[in-house]
């Protein structure tokens, strides 16, 4: 066999066997070789032959090895493995013993590669025009921020989710939450899986309602579901103190105190204290309230205010909280007594005594007049609460006093309130209503310069000053009742101390310091 037919027959033999091969498993690892292999078999000229336009045997050995190196890669996924081997250690043999034959088998070979190359390979796909699929794509994941005048709709769709699935999700998601709330800076977390098509396919999507709840929604096949997720918190106790500085809201919030437990706190002492004209730099609060938190201390609400100690002046007010037998729930002083008095001194959060009871120049009026009452400044809106139990005598509108409610406490004792923005829904005549309860909002409707509450005590059916009246005394505790609360006093006693301990002397470790976690 002559040198020409021996290098034909391996190259045939080695394009048998790229013949076996899947072409798509070709497209996709063999891309780069081919590339270089092409560009490896148009050597120059230069390359081949010397000056003297001899042929350079070590580029002729190269190029056959990467021809056969080629030959045993396409042969190891077919069967004709050993017989190209044979072929290729004769054809190099003959190489070696005759340089001039290698030559002419050298361009025969070249033209033979290509050309066979060209009919079985090139003709089926073309390095240059084939459509080799690209990496496969890898799920995404995207954050989207609700943007003013935005509807999850609206976003769905810029994001290329379908109408249908759009429609589904949004069904879905309406078990547990009414998209139309959805607020500007809500964030939605959203999952697409790639498609064989080479799209992305709209799969799942969060939206945190608060630090608590998630509202997820998932594919489910062609339709969607959803739930609401939960994360699990857990009661926590925590006991502070603060010294007053200069008013009770910052003082406490240096302390840390919550501004719900500063509200509950002076809820609960507002039939005893004025806070706007009693409390002064120097005086002090002690707290211990529960909180419901997350694992990680994020609080979910505040519980209940289990103990205060008010110093005013100088002078020590505890107060305990108490579920006695029959369900009722509240405040008593160490001995047993309720801090509630008939009437609370002042009914409304937070406000300042702007006009007292008396005579004064009318703001409206321009003349001295009396001033049956007492005016609270705050800022509209500001919840006005009953100053004691009561049943409702009048709501509506009355003549100068704009919104005013009226309440009757007994047979001789009365409260009005005046000047409210609105009166709370529910709130009519005949109503009854407990001391506390909000009965209307901060306003200036009526003969008003500005947004106030005009409160009024009335004994008699006459206008009294509320600071001079002579309230009665609550509730006290008898019996088991008295013995259970003595118990309960001696407890969160020792309790407070231990964990104001703990935090004294617990510095450097975590922000729970004077809390405890409930088992």
């Amino acid at each position: 066999m002559t040198v020409k037919e021996t290098i034909q027959q391996a190259c045939g033999s080695v394009i048998n066997g790229l013949g076996a091969i899947d072409l798509q498993l070709l497209k996709e690892k063999s891309r780069v070789f081919l590339s270089w292999s092409s560009r490896m078999l148009h050597i120059r000229q230069r390359y081949i032959f010397t000056k003297e336009n001899k042929l350079r045997l070590r580029y002729v050995a190269s190029g056959f090895c990467l021809l056969f190196a080629t030959s045993i890669f396409a042969l190891t996924l077919s069967q004709n493995a050993a017989a190209l081997n044979s072929q290729t250690m004769a054809s190099l043999s003959i190489i070696d013993r005759d340089n001039a034959a290698a030559d002419a088998a050298f361009n025969d070979a070249q033209r033979s590669l290509s050309s066979l190359l060209d009919n079985r390979l090139y003709g089926k796909f073309s390095l240059a025009s084939a459509s080799v699929p690209s990496a496969l794509k890898q799920p995404k994941d995207e954050v989207i921020k609700i943007q003013p005048g935005d509807t999850l709709g609206v976003v769905l769709q810029d994001k290329g989710v379908g109408s249908a699935d759009v429609n589904k999700a949004i069904t879905a998601m309406a078990e547990h939450y009414d998209p139309r709330y959805i607020k500007a800076g809500q964030e939605i977390a959203m999952h697409f899986d790639p498609t064989d098509e080479g799209d992305y396919r709209f799969m799942t999507m969060k939206i945190d309602l608060d630090p608590i709840k998630t509202v997820v929604v998932e594919r489910d096949g062609d339709d969607f579901r959803s739930e609401l997720l939960e994360r699990a918190v857990e009661k926590v106790a925590h006991a502070k103190d603060a010294r007053i500085e200069v008013s009770l809201f910052g003082s406490a919030g240096k302390a840390g105190i919550p501004k719900g437990v500063v509200a509950d706190v002076i809820r609960v002492y507002s039939w005893d204290v004025d806070f706007q004209r009693d409390i002064r730099q120097g005086d002090a609060l002690e707290v211990l309230y529960d909180s419901f938190e997350t694992e990680d201390g994020f609080v979910a609400k505040n519980g209940d205010l289990r103990y205060a100690k008010l110093v005013v002046g100088g002078i020590e007010k505890p107060i305990y909280r108490f579920e006695m037998s029959d369900g009722r729930v509240d405040y008593f002083s160490p001995d047993g007594t309720s801090i509630k008095k008939t009437l609370m001194k002042t009914p409304i959060d937070g406000a300042r005594m702007s006009s007292g009871f008396g005579m004064r120049k009318h703001p409206v009026l321009g003349y001295n007049k009396m001033h049956k009452g007492v005016d609270f400044a705050a800022s509209r809106g500001t919840p006005i609460y009953a100053a004691g139990d009561g049943t409702i005598e009048k709501a509506g509108r009355n003549g100068g006093y704009g919104n005013y409610v009226r309440l009757r406490h007994n047979g001789n004792l009365k409260t009005a309130y005046a000047h409210m923005q609105k009166i709370k829904s529910g709130i009519r005549p005949g109503t009854r209503v407990k001391q506390g309860q909000v009965i209307g909002y901060v306003g200036t409707t009526g003969r008003s310069t500005g947004p106030h509450l005009h409160y009024e005590v009335l004994v008699d059916g006459r206008q009294v000053n509320p600071r001079s009246v002579n309230l009665p005394i609550g509730e006290e505790l008898v019996g088991k009742d008295l013995a259970n609360f003595k118990d309960m006093v001696k407890q969160v006693d020792r309790e407070y101390a231990a964990m104001r301990r703990e935090m004294e002397y617990a510095q450097g470790r975590s922000s729970h310091r004077g809390s405890q976690r409930y088992n």
